[in-house]
């Protein structure tokens, strides 16, 4: 009779083993999101250009719900989002956010649709949104999937990680390390991305002169720092801070003031539940990757008298009177530059 427990619990002992192996075998992402749990996050994202002080740009918050029913695959729920922009700059210099229009229509359409994700591997993340994802809200969700996708950093795995830009080669310092790594720090040059376009794609934040040879794609200096933080026993993340630096070399005074733009990303553990569906429904037709699309052109229009019109008012304002109107205009001067391709600047 003893030699039949034993013999049980050994065969316990090697399927679970087995298990953990085989979970590993298909993705290192499956120690960090096991199977049939819950997770929710409180996500923050915000999107800050400065044009010689001027500073515009959106800020987005929502809820996020990660199922995991089966190793490596993961719905991804984006609820109760919110939509501001910046209105004014405070006495110290600091954007103050109010709301926006389309933040509604923003809120519906993040809510429409769960993302279905695989990860196979250590790095190749496919995502399955529905027929009718939008462009520019699949692009968003896509930043909370990079943002949450760092798998158990091991030295000779991780020389390139996933993430929106493509492929990135990444250095990680470990500042805190009990049974696992708790306390970790990612550093990225985002110009040695595979997919790294910031000219190329309406969709990206440094997108603000497209269609521009690669070459002065090089003339924007890009990197990321992300500082994560992880439970020792269960291994989730239980908060992530990621902040993207982006600066337009000619415009720039001392590699850092002039034309820039500064994404930062905030992931913060609300909860953590068990989860028993096992049901994973996808078109593998609709499958995508992570790196951005591009975004369609919809205001073709190439007036380069926009430009100028908008330049003559911004540089008719004060630096310390009219400060909302300062960001108003920043934000139209950005949003007029980004119809006009490479042709119509440069015969202005």
């Amino acid at each position: 009779m003893g030699d039949t427990k034993l013999f049980v619990l050994l065969l316990l002992y090697t399927i679970v083993f087995t298990d953990a192996q085989d979970d590993e075998a298909v993705c290192p992402l499956a120690k960090r999101y096991k199977s049939f749990q819950k997770y929710e996050y409180l996500y923050e994202a915000e999107s800050l250009n400065t044009l010689n002080g001027a500073i515009n740009g959106p800020k987005v918050s929502c809820k996020v719900e990660i199922e995991v029913p089966g190793t490596c695959h993961f719905i991804v729920y984006t609820k109760e989002c919110t939509l501001s922009e910046v209105i004014n700059v405070d006495a110290d210099g600091n954007p103050v956010f109010g709301p926006t229009a389309g933040a509604e229509s923003f809120k519906a359409q993040m809510e429409k649709n769960p993302l279905k994700v695989i990860v196979e591997g250590d790095n190749d993340i496919k995502l399955f949104p529905e027929d009718d994802e939008l462009i520019n809200i699949l692009n968003i969700k896509r930043g909370i999937i990079s943002a949450l996708a760092v798998p158990v950093l091991q030295e000779e795995k991780n020389k390139k990680m996933p993430t929106i830009y493509g492929l990135c080669k990444t250095d990680y310092t470990v500042n805190t390390r009990e049974d696992i790594a708790t306390d970790v720090t990612l550093n990225r040059d985002l110009s040695r991305c595979d997919q790294f376009r910031p000219i190329r794609d309406h969709t990206s934040p440094l997108a603000i002169i497209t269609g521009m040879h690669y070459p002065l794609a090089q003339l924007i200096r890009s990197k990321q720092t992300c500082s994560y933080k992880f439970d020792n026993e269960q291994k989730h993340m239980t908060s992530g801070v990621c902040t993207e630096d982006h600066l337009l070399v000619p415009f720039s005074y001392k590699g850092k003031y002039g034309v820039t733009s500064v994404g930062k990303q905030t992931l913060s553990l609300v909860g953590l539940t068990e989860y028993n569906e096992r049901v994973f429904d996808h078109k593998e037709a609709n499958m995508k990757t992570l790196h951005l699309d591009e975004s369609v052109d919809m205001s073709p229009n190439q007036d380069e008298n926009a430009i100028l019109a908008v330049l003559r008012e911004l540089s008719g304002l004060s630096h310390t009177a009219n400060g909302q109107k300062r960001a108003h205009l920043a934000y139209k001067l950005v949003a007029v530059i980004r119809k006009m391709n490479a042709d119509t600047l440069s015969n202005m």
